[in-house]
């Protein structure tokens, strides 16, 4: 432990045993936070040892330090998005009308249940399935909607995104109540939590270990689900975006600093004032403080520049150095997003095309948000929906936005083929049937199918021809 470290730790500690009395802060000893008392998993925004400047990211704390500018944009978003995708529960049962005697549910519509099927990491439950269905009324329905007393349903999804894209890892902690099933889901800040391994590939991880100040946790693998981003380094923990993209994030902060410091310090309104005369060093010095005070700071940015006497003003133009500055920013900013999944046309476009914005957010959907939904969803049926029972299991609804042109066009060629019924087409948009739209239609005539008998169809047919007859003559 470097001294930085100890210094955040032992003032981590100072903080976080203040609200348990002053007498608590010596004490050597220590009890484990409980669900009455969670003052020891508050987070008090100490999180130990800062990104050192010139430092890349590359531990969990400074991941979490680099949530700020573009990379707080997009994990932001990502974590709102994936919390905004409903997770609904499903049963595979083994009949058709199986009924059971805790479990309610309900019948799915054809476009949810297509969706599912087309999910491969749902096989091992829709493959021996006779009917799937959607559980309404459930226990583990129950704790994803009241995650515990001070979180909710968004902040769970929210929370877990968030530390997945930062850290690479996200855990939750599921202390069991009576009859051995979770009472609560804490999602634990991953720079707090590590796992600590075992021996042998039987029992990789042993338990994981909550760190923080003084406070140390022993945490079993039985109430803690990890959720992590694949490490080629290590399989058994995550790998940070920061990490993979933190040549850009370094970059981005140190451009930051740097413009922040040239509005604040440098008071350069686009040229340099260089003396008639010869000056001493303390008029230099007071002629340097005077100019800083009239036009250094963004707000003072613009102002008329009236020169002293003896010196002029030079203009000085942008240089080649400058403009790719500014160029290499959106390059910067188009990396991070890219380490993100996020287009940059979801966040920043240069034209107001709405066809381009809709393909951007098409793309993020498909290439950011459903994996990040798929990896949730995998990880609860592994390791949470088994606690209750091996026929149910959790999926997101698809997140990715329909074309609905396209889609459409299919329904119209789908009916005029009689692939399917108008009201079959209805009825997947969760409309009401009209009248005729149980009948199939012959596409070259319109003429009904399966309505009228062939004899009546063969006299309507030669009414309409001995009509056409009549007007023709007339």
């Amino acid at each position: 432990m470097n001294i930085f470290e100890r210094v955040a730790y032992g003032y981590g500690r100072i903080r976080g045993q203040l609200s348990k009395g002053f007498d608590s802060i010596t004490s050597t000893s220590w009890t484990s936070p409980s669900l009455t008392d969670p003052s020891g998993w508050i987070d008090p925004n100490v999180w130990g040892a800062a990104l050192v400047e010139g430092k890349r990211p590359q531990t969990k704390r400074e991941f979490i330090e680099a949530f700020t500018s573009w990379v707080y944009i997009c994990v932001k978003l990502n974590a709102q998005a994936v919390a905004s995708v409903p997770l609904r529960l499903y049963v595979a049962k083994k009949t058709k009308g199986q009924k059971f005697k805790t479990i309610e549910t309900k019948p799915i519509e054809r476009e949810r249940l297509k969706w599912l099927y087309s999910k491969e990491n749902l096989d091992s439950w829709l493959t021996k399935a006779a009917e799937v269905e959607e559980v309404t009324d459930h226990a583990l329905l129950d704790l994803l909607k009241n995650v515990n007393p001070w979180n909710n349903r968004r902040d769970l999804w929210e929370s877990t995104s968030m530390f997945s894209d930062l850290a690479g890892e996200a855990y939750w902690y599921m202390p069991r109540i009576k009859a051995n099933v979770p009472g609560q889901i804490w999602v634990i800040p991953s720079q707090f939590i590590n796992p600590v391994f075992g021996k042998s590939l039987d029992k990789a991880i042993n338990y994981y270990e909550y760190i923080r100040g003084a406070i140390n946790v022993p945490l079993s693998v039985e109430e803690v689900v990890m959720f992590v981003y694949p490490n080629p380094s290590n399989l058994f923990t995550g790998f940070s975006t920061i990490k993979g993209i933190a040549d850009a994030v370094y970059l981005q902060r140190q451009m930051n600093d740097f413009e922040i410091s040239l509005i604040e310090n440098r008071a350069k309104p686009g040229g340099i004032l260089v003396p008639k005369v010869r000056m001493s060093k303390m008029e230099l010095e007071r002629a340097r403080e005077s100019f800083k005070q009239k036009y250094a700071g963004a707000r003072k940015a613009g102002k008329t520049l009236i020169p002293p006497v003896d010196m002029e003003f030079i203009r000085d133009a942008m240089t080649p150095v400058e403009i790719s500055f500014m160029e290499g920013r959106k390059l910067n900013r188009t990396e991070i997003m890219a380490g993100f999944d996020i287009p940059e046309g979801t966040i920043i476009s240069e034209t107001s095309n709405r066809a381009v914005a809709e393909a951007a957010d098409y793309r993020h959907a498909k290439y950011g948000i459903l994996p990040r939904c798929k990896r949730i969803e995998e990880k609860i049926n592994e390791k949470v929906t088994p606690i209750y029972d091996d026929k149910i299991f959790c999926a997101f609804d698809n997140p990715v936005p329909e074309d609905k042109e396209f889609k459409l066009k299919k329904q119209v060629e789908q009916t005029k083929v009689n692939i399917s019924l108008i009201n079959e087409e209805r009825a997947a948009e969760g409309k009401k049937p009209i009248e005729g739209g149980d009948i199939g239609w012959v596409p070259f005539n319109m003429m009904p199918m399966g309505g009228p008998e062939e004899e009546e169809v063969g006299k309507l047919a030669k009414k309409v021809v001995e009509k056409a007859k009549e007007l023709l003559n007339d």
